[in-house]
C-alpha cells in the first residue's frame, strides 16, 4: 500500500465524531481497500476491535483502550443492549482494570453471541439492578461492579467497586445486598468476596489491588487512611496501618514520580519530601513497608517484607 495515499488526518475527524470507532464503511469511503485496511492492521496504524469496525491507536493509549472503544462500538451497533460486567462498569466511567476480552450484555431471546463474538451473554439482572447511562441501559453501578468480580476476577472487582463508593454512586450496604441477590450464579462467591472487601478509603486501583492480594495472603485487613501525627504535629496520612502491631503500609503508584506529579511537584521533590515524611514515621516508632505495582504482580517479596514487620 502508498502509505501517502492514507490521509490519517481525515480518518481521525471521522473517528472523533464517531466516539473513536471506525466501521468499514468509513475506511473505504476514504478509498481503502480490503488488502489496504488489512495491511494497516498489521503494520498497527488500525487496531481492529471487531468485525468491520477498528480504531486508530495512540502512543498515549491506556492498556484498556482497545476494550473501551469495543465497549462503544457494541454500543453504537445495538443502543438497546444491556451492558453489565466490566462493560457497564467502563460506560459508568469507573475504571476498568486489566484488559477484559469480552463485552458482556444481557442475554437477549432474539439471539445470543457466536463463539467468535467480543459479545459474551450473562443472566439478566433483577430489574431493580437496571439503570440508564446517557448511551443506554446498563447494570446498576453496584450491580455491575459485582459482575465485573465473578466474571473478571476479585481485583477488578474491587478496583471499580472502590471508585463507585467514593463517587457516592453505591453503597457497601448496596454491595452488600446486590452480592446476596447473586446465589447460583458462576462466580457468585467472587461478588460476595468483593463486596467484602470493597472500601470507599482507597484513593487508587493500586491501593483497591493491595488490598485484594493482602486478603490472599491471609493478612490481617488493616484500618485505610489512618492519619498519623508526632510531637511536631501532623505528619500525613497513611495508606494501610495495622495499630497494634505498629506497622504502616504505603502504596507508590508511579504517576507520584513521574515527570510532573498530579501535584504538579517535580519527581525529585517528591521524592525527597516522601524521604523526609517516611523518616518522621519511622522516627514515632512506626515500622513502614512500601510496595509498588511491580510487588502486586509478584507478591511474594512484599508478602515476606510485611509478615516480618508484623511478626506473623
Amino acid at each position: 500500500m502508498d502509505v501517502a495515499r492514507l490521509d490519517l488526518d481525515h480518518l481521525c475527524q471521522v473517528a472523533a465524531s464517531t466516539d473513536g470507532v471506525l466501521r468499514r464503511a468509513h475506511l473505504t469511503r476514504s478509498g481503502l481497500s480490503t488488502r489496504d485496511i488489512t495491511w494497516l492492521v498489521r503494520r498497527g496504524v488500525l487496531v481492529r476491535l471487531q468485525r468491520d469496525t477498528y480504531r486508530i491507536p495512540s502512543p498515549d493509549d491506556p492498556p484498556q483502550a482497545d476494550f473501551h472503544a469495543t465497549v462503544r462500538a457494541v454500543r453504537r451497533r445495538n443502543p438497546t443492549r444491556i451492558l453489565t460486567g466490566a462493560a457497564a462498569v467502563a460506560e459508568l466511567g469507573l475504571p476498568v482494570f486489566g484488559r477484559p476480552s469480552r463485552v458482556d450484555v444481557v442475554h437477549d431471546p432474539r439471539g445470543g453471541a457466536s463463539t467468535r463474538s467480543v459479545l459474551r451473554t450473562v443472566a439478566r439482572p433483577p430489574d431493580g439492578q437496571l439503570t440508564l447511562s446517557r448511551h443506554g441501559p446498563v447494570a446498576t453501578p453496584a450491580r455491575a461492579v459485582l459482575d465485573a468480580a465473578r466474571l473478571e476476577g476479585v481485583v477488578a472487582g474491587v478496583v471499580a467497586a472502590d471508585a463507585a463508593l467514593r463517587a457516592g454512586a453505591t453503597s457497601l450496604d448496596e454491595l452488600s445486598a446486590v452480592a446476596a441477590t447473586m446465589a447460583g450464579l458462576r462466580g457468585a462467591d467472587r461478588a460476595r468476596r468483593c463486596a467484602l472487601l470493597a472500601h470507599p478509603g482507597s484513593q487508587s486501583p493500586g491501593e483497591s489491588w493491595s488490598a485484594v492480594v493482602l486478603d490472599d495472603h491471609l493478612i490481617p485487613a488493616p484500618d485505610r487512611q489512618v492519619e498519623v501525627r508526632d510531637d511536631a504535629g501532623r505528619i500525613g496520612v497513611v495508606d494501610f496501618s495495622w495499630r497494634a502491631a505498629g506497622v504502616v503500609g504505603e502504596f507508590d503508584g508511579r504517576v507520584k514520580y513521574g515527570r510532573v506529579n498530579p501535584a504538579g511537584q517535580p519527581p525529585e521533590e517528591v521524592v525527597w519530601r516522601e524521604k523526609l515524611r517516611e523518616d518522621r514515621l519511622r522516627a514515632t516508632g512506626l515500622a513502614v513497608v512500601r510496595w509498588t505495582t511491580s510487588d502486586l504482580r509478584t507478591p511474594g517479596e512484599w508478602v515476606r517484607r510485611t509478615r516480618r514487620a508484623l511478626g506473623i
